[in-house]
């Protein structure tokens, strides 16, 4: 199967990030990649609970900056043979990436999880963004977990051995 057309939703988490690097390699750097970044319109709505601003406000400011991420990730992942579209939109993170997912008909969705630290795949996934997707899509959903690279190993440097400063 070829696949030529992938939605990433990004949260600009070393997740998503990931997510968006092996997307790349699934579609061996040709086709179209949209990369999706939802504001949470319910997180807007407590941060203005909260006296954090006017709902509108912040909403534009989320999307804005959003916006200008996204665009960003798309410059740097694109190249001549893979197409990268910023998509952003607000609602509900889990309904917008399925909403988004049918109606443009991609293949498949490739999304970042939170698995750090966490011992089972439930807790992994469980009442994740990922968890919803994964059961209310109805196309391939490849979850990536984000897995940090190892520290490189200490040299031992005649700097450090012989440093009295």
């Amino acid at each position: 199967m070829k696949i030529e057309d992938i939605l990433v939703p990004v949260d600009f988490g070393p997740s998503s990030l990931n997510a968006i690097s092996y997307a790349t390699k699934l579609m061996d750097g040709n086709g179209e990649m949209h990369l999706l970044h939802v504001v949470d319109a319910e997180f807007v709505e407590r941060a203005q609970g909260h006296g954090l601003g006017d709902k509108d406000r912040l909403t534009r400011q989320l999307y804005d900056q959003a916006e200008e991420d996204l665009g960003q990730l798309a410059r740097q992942h694109a190249s001549e043979t893979l197409t990268i579209q910023p998509v952003v939109v607000v609602g509900s993170p889990f309904m917008e990436i399925v909403r988004l997912a049918k109606d443009l008909d991609f293949q498949m969705i490739v999304m970042g999880t939170h698995g750090q630290h966490l011992e089972t795949i439930e807790q992994a996934l469980f009442g994740s963004t990922a968890e919803r997707v994964l059961r209310a899509a109805n196309l391939p959903v490849v979850c990536v977990p984000y897995i940090p690279s190892p520290p490189p190993p200490e040299t031992d440097s005649p700097a450090k051995e012989g440093s009295s400063q």
